[in-house]
């Protein structure tokens, strides 16, 4: 009898171990690419890291998300300089500022003076030259994934890890829009037009009633909210201009972000349209 009790004992730690064995072996590898693409991001090859990082980046799990986080750190660095692909160049005409230049290219104030090394939106000169880089980049804010990415069409330009709110997961997807960007110091709130709003935290609000927040802040109640890192979201506010389109993802099969839209989301305003062409005219 005892004889027995040790067979089946070794026979179901056997077949633990087996078992062990058997899942361990389904876990998801890190493909060879990456470890190759992260050797070259760091000899600063990066045209030949994105070529390996290109056929991972829709993938959903670890390996795009990580390969994602990778693209990102190459691509936003390009969108936040000098060697922004959509770059263009802008004199300064009496009685323009900031906001108007910004609209009219339909870009972002803090991005005009991050690239333009600006501390103050109103150190401007009538015929100052300005880089100015025109964004039309969509979120998409992946729940499952916890992940915000930000796209320009088909591309990638930046991906970031956010936690979310309690129930932010229940529902369907949604469509939103980009509607206000605030700025704190000290608790105090900044104004986009004071010279501390470059330095300040920011905050993003969006036409769904969700706010994008710095993780380090105590987070709103009874509000859907992302958090994520102080230089994330800065970054964040500098790529998305007013207006920008955020899909929130619950449904991955059910996601086409190039699909008609069931929702009705609110369109640029014809004030920001006719600041547009009386730039160009």
């Amino acid at each position: 009898m005892k004889l027995i009790s040790l067979i089946l004992s070794a026979t179901a730690c056997c077949s633990t171990l087996l078992h062990g064995q058997q899942n361990y072996s389904l876990w998801p590898r890190r493909p060879a690419e990456l470890e190759q693409a992260g050797r070259l991001v760091a000899q600063q090859q990066d045209d030949q890291a994105l070529l390996l990082l290109q056929p991972f980046i829709h993938k959903r799990g670890l390996a795009g998300h990580e390969s994602r986080r990778m693209v990102g750190q190459i691509r936003v660095r390009r969108y936040l300089s000098g060697a922004n692909p959509h770059l263009r160049r802008h004199t300064v005409r009496r009685g323009e500022n900031l906001d108007r230049i910004a609209t009219a290219y339909g870009s972002s104030p803090e991005l005009i003076m991050f690239i333009n090394m600006m501390t103050n939106p109103s150190d401007l000169k009538v015929g100052q030259h300005l880089n100015v880089a025109p964004v039309d980049l969509r979120a998409e804010l992946h729940l499952a994934d916890q992940e915000l990415s930000l796209w320009d069409g088909r591309t990638l330009v930046a991906a970031y890890d956010v936690i979310l709110s309690a129930g932010l997961e229940n529902g369907k997807n949604e469509e939103a829009r980009l509607t206000d960007r605030e700025g704190e110091i000290s608790g105090s709130r900044v104004s986009r037009a004071s010279a501390l709003f470059a330095s300040s935290d920011r905050s993003l609000k969006f036409s769904n009633g969700l706010v994008m927040i710095n993780s380090a802040k105590h987070p709103p109640e009874r509000t859907a909210y992302v958090q994520l890192q102080r230089r994330d979201l800065n970054e964040i506010s500098m790529l998305l201009r007013g207006g920008a389109r955020l899909s929130v993802v619950r449904d991955e099969e059910e996601f086409d972000p190039f699909a008609a839209q069931s929702v009705s989301i609110e369109n640029p305003t014809a004030k920001e349209d006719r600041a547009r062409r009386a730039v160009h005219h």
